[in-house]
């Protein structure tokens, strides 16, 4: 198992970027079906980035913890 599973820096960064990738598209599209015709944009809202980045942060440690465990077990 451990020669299929990238090693911590590399796969803490596809975790983290891939995260805020993800959210950042699910929100934009919330935007586009649920406040279409608002001036509401979940987007453009102050605390947006840093809800997105900590989401990300948590996916990210989640990760490594869960990968440390695939690792004991072999």
């Amino acid at each position: 198992m451990e020669d299929k599973l990238p090693n911590k820096f590399i796969g803490s960064f596809i975790a983290l970027v891939g995260t805020g990738i993800i959210l950042r598209f699910l929100s934009s599209l919330v935007d586009r079906v649920f406040f279409s015709n608002s001036e509401f944009k979940i987007v453009e809202h102050e605390y947006f980035g840093i809800f997105i980045f900590v989401i990300a942060i948590g996916v990210t440690i989640s990760w490594l913890i869960k990968t440390k465990d695939l690792r004991k077990k072999d």
